[in-house]
């Protein structure tokens, strides 16, 4: 299955936007139960690697904030 596999790339890339691209093309039905869990597997890895992002985009957003104040009030 062309899906399962470009999937699997896309999370060892840690590639973010082929994920979401992959994730708003979900399948509505598998094969076999054996990629049925594949998926969902890859599925809970590729959510980690969101959730990891949206957490360093946070970060980032915070110091740009305080290095925004500070320039504002110095």
């Amino acid at each position: 299955m062309k899906w399962l596999n470009d999937l699997k790339i896309a999370v060892i890339e840690e590639n973010i936007e082929k994920i979401e691209k992959l994730m708003n093309q979900f399948p509505n039905s598998f094969d076999d139960l054996a990629k049925a869990n594949e998926a969902l597997a890859l599925t809970k890895k590729a959510i980690e690697l969101v959730e990891i992002e949206k957490s360093k985009t946070l970060k980032e957003m915070k110091k740009i904030k305080k290095i925004k104040e500070f320039v504002l009030n110095s």
